[in-house]
Parts: C-alpha cells; sequence; structure tokens
C-alpha cells in the first residue's frame, strides 16, 4: 500500500474518478450527520466500491458495542480492515483485535480477515506508547499519522513554518510513526494536508511507505511519486 484516501461514499455519486484510480485503498469516513442504521452510506455503494479498491473504515468510537454496530450492515461488502483512531497503547489494538474476532465470528468471516491501520493524532500519548508493536497482533499492517487531527489535539495555530517545513511538535510525531512503523515492520504511511510534490519528495527520503491523501488527485500524485 503506498496511498489510503480518505472519501465519504456519498460523495462520490458517480464511481467512475475512483475505479480510475490503481492501487488506492479507501479510508471510508462516516457520512454527517451519522446515521444510527448505516454510518457510511449506502452498502451497495461501498460494495460496487470494493471491486475495484481495498476498504478500510474508519472507527472513532472505542466501545465494543459501537464497533460491532457500525460495522454490521457492512458484513457481506467484506472491508479490507479498519482505520481506528482512538488508539493510544498496545492494550488498545489487542482490545481491538479481540472485538474484530467477534465481528468475524458473527458473520461467518475467516479470523484475522479484518486488518488493523492506526491512525495516530488524536492522542498524543500515543507517540510515546506505539513503539514497541511487535507480536501486537496478526491484523495490525499498517500505521499512519494525521497531521490535522494533531493540529487539532494540541490547538495549535499552525503545523508548518513559513517553508512548508513541519515544525518540531509534528516534525516529532513524523519521526515517532516511521520509527513504530519500521521497527515492527510495519507500512509507514505519512501525512500532509495537501500531496505537495516537495512533502512527497520528502516522505520517500525519510523512508515511508506511502502516505495518506484526501482527494483523488492527491491519491493520483502520491502514487505516482511512491511508485517509483
Amino acid at each position: 500500500m503506498n496511498c489510503l484516501l480518505s472519501v465519504m461514499a456519498s460523495t462520490f455519486d458517480n464511481t467512475e474518478e475512483l475505479k480510475a484510480l490503481r492501487n488506492v485503498s479507501l479510508a471510508i469516513l462516516p457520512e454527517k450527520p451519522v446515521s444510527e442504521f448505516e454510518p457510511y452510506g449506502s452498502p451497495n455503494t461501498l460494495a460496487e466500491l470494493g471491486k475495484h479498491h481495498d476498504l478500510y473504515l474508519t472507527l472513532n468510537e472505542p466501545s465494543e458495542s459501537t464497533i460491532l454496530s457500525t460495522l454490521k450492515p457492512y458484513a457481506h461488502v467484506r472491508p479490507r480492515g479498519v482505520v481506528p483512531t482512538f488508539i493510544k497503547s498496545r492494550a488498545d489494538i489487542e482490545r481491538l483485535h479481540a472485538i474484530l474476532s467477534v465481528f468475524e465470528a458473527e458473520h461467518a468471516l475467516q479470523d484475522c480477515t479484518v486488518k488493523i491501520i492506526p491512525e495516530l493524532g488524536r492522542y498524543p500519548a500515543a507517540f510515546h506508547n506505539l513503539m514497541n508493536l511487535s507480536n501486537t497482533s496478526p491484523r495490525l499492517t499498517t500505521l499512519a499519522w494525521n497531521e490535522e487531527a494533531l493540529k487539532e489535539t494540541l490547538d495549535a495555530k499552525q503545523s508548518r513554518d513559513e517553508n512548508g517545513d513541519l515544525l518540531p511538535p509534528f516534525q516529532y510525531a513524523q519521526t515517532q510513526c516511521l520509527f513504530a512503523a519500521k521497527s515492527a515492520h510495519l507500512i509507514a504511511l505519512d501525512t500532509a494536508p495537501t500531496a505537495a510534490p516537495e512533502d512527497l519528495e520528502k516522505s520517500v527520503a525519510l523512508g515511508f511507505t506511502g502516505m495518506n491523501a484526501n482527494t483523488p488527485e492527491d491519491a493520483h500524485q502520491i502514487q505516482q511519486v511512491f511508485s517509483r
């Protein structure tokens, strides 16, 4: 994986734009306002997208009952995995692993088919606590971080200087994410508000495997750079 594109399924009435992208994984965001019955939109839309891309459902709440009810309408879609934004420690990953095992058992899915991609940013402590992830869970494949989420959490006015370089707290988060992923032999995804060419080249130089994306255009740029 070299690109994880965040989208809401309902924003693509015509999914041709997404189908045109190759080898891009999709992180499906909950609809706003969140529906109690189909939080990620129409399961049929996701099933169609799933024919062309690996789908990951973004989880913002750690409650077991909420996770199980959130995933239930999409069991037949067979999502590739989940992107939890609430991970603070190794124990949170282990707990989510157990919850996903319950989900798989309830819907006759093979054990450990649903993977986990923690997205760090909402909880700064995670950048300290997740430095030893080896053998945490066979579901754990990738580690990512979210610059905008961390900026909001820190109540920071900006995350970059006038040259577009990350300020020290955000540079630290980027480094910790990279170290944690590499030490556990995971895919490391960098992040940026926009896929500026200079950011992409820096991420490649640092050793990141890929990057998060917010638009199909960004995804295309990321793929071009990380697929060289």
